[in-house]
């Protein structure tokens, strides 16, 4: 499912001008432990946490989890793609990354199917 570009942005007024996309071909998951994802929550947005990154379960595809980025969130800081081992993420300009995204994700995250903590 393409990502909404009418989704208001979490964190910012306007929309960044570049975006991070994963390319699911080639991230490997890094072994269950994504640097991408411990990376991105390290980032801040007036005191909240950025965390526009999740993983996604596609055993068919990977026997670990794919990272994926959320647009609404990202805030093209370029940090993700920065420390991916693999350079599977890449910058693009705002309206290119969700031309690019629709080629390059092989499986979207997707919240009603997200594993729910404990007592909500």
């Amino acid at each position: 499912m393409p990502q909404d570009k009418a989704k208001p942005h979490k964190f910012l007024k306007k929309p960044p001008k570049r975006l991070a996309v994963v390319d699911q071909n080639a991230c490997s998951g890094c072994a269950g432990s994504p640097s991408c994802i411990a990376f991105c929550e390290t980032v801040t947005v007036k005191d909240a946490v950025v965390d526009a990154i999740r993983s996604v379960k596609a055993p068919e595809i990977n026997p670990f989890e794919l990272a994926y980025i959320e647009f609404d969130k990202c805030i093209g800081c370029a940090l993700c793609a920065q420390v991916c081992p693999w350079d599977a993420i890449t910058m693009y300009e705002y309206a290119e990354g969700f031309e690019m995204d629709e080629k390059v994700t092989l499986q979207a995250w997707q919240p009603e199917t997200a594993l729910q903590p404990v007592g909500n």
